[in-house]
């Protein structure tokens, strides 16, 4: 038997952002309620996926009609992402009611890793929604292995100018500084260790980050990460 979910979308539309991300689009079951930065679990309503289940952050806003996922997928042919990315319009998907995983608390400093971006676009939509400049009381550290890995680059460059920061670590590119961020990196970046830090990304990712940050001076309390630890 599998898992008992109480809502189920029809897939409205499954897209390619890059070479192993894609955008799902699905419709918003009757009755169903998020609010930005949170998550839910889903699954695929055929056989076979009956204990196939992974979260996900929905990133858009609650006033749209509709639902989306930014989605990785893995290579693995068994992944439930591989399942996804084969989805065709009408197909059923399973969602779990949504839960919490980001609070926009103030303003501060966003640090994503690929796809750790995606919590983040519902909150920079809603600020820009409501005439709030971002760029002027936040800042984007965004980390990618490749250039053709960064997600809506140009969206964030309009939305951050020079206050957003993309860097790689596998393949180095003209214009994009090339390394990790370590405690150096982000000393060079942070200029007030009291603000709202927001990371989001692989699990050692955000330790690591979560790690320097507080090797700098920046309090626990000021900190949210997606894995709890």
């Amino acid at each position: 038997m599998g898992i008992i979910f109480p809502y189920k979308a029809k897939v409205l539309n499954v897209s390619t952002l890059n070479h192993n991300v894609i955008l799902l689009q699905i419709t918003k079951p009757w009755k169903f309620d998020f609010n930005i930065g949170q998550a839910v679990d889903l699954s695929i309503d055929k056989p076979g996926y009956e204990l196939a289940v992974a979260p996900f952050t929905l990133a858009n806003v609650p006033t749209d009609d509709h639902l989306e996922f930014v989605i990785k997928v893995y290579e693995n042919p068994n992944a439930l992402t591989q399942g996804i990315a084969k989805l065709q319009p009408d197909d059923i998907v399973q969602l779990s009611y949504a839960w919490d995983s980001y609070s926009y608390k103030g303003s501060g400093t966003f640090i994503a890793a690929g796809t750790g971006i995606t919590p983040f676009l519902p909150i920079f939509r809603n600020m820009s929604k409501n005439g709030i400049d971002v760029k002027q009381e936040h800042r984007l550290i965004y980390a990618n292995k490749t250039k053709n890995d960064v997600l809506y680059y140009n969206k964030l460059k309009q939305l951050f100018s020079t206050k957003l920061s993309v860097i790689l670590s596998r393949t180095k590119s003209k214009n994009l500084p090339f390394g990790k961020i370590d405690k150096d990196y982000l000393l060079n970046l942070v200029q007030s260790t009291e603000q709202n830090f927001y990371i989001c990304g692989p699990q050692q990712f955000e330790e690591d980050i979560k790690t320097h940050l507080i090797t700098i001076g920046v309090k626990h309390d000021y900190i949210q990460t997606g894995y709890k630890f």
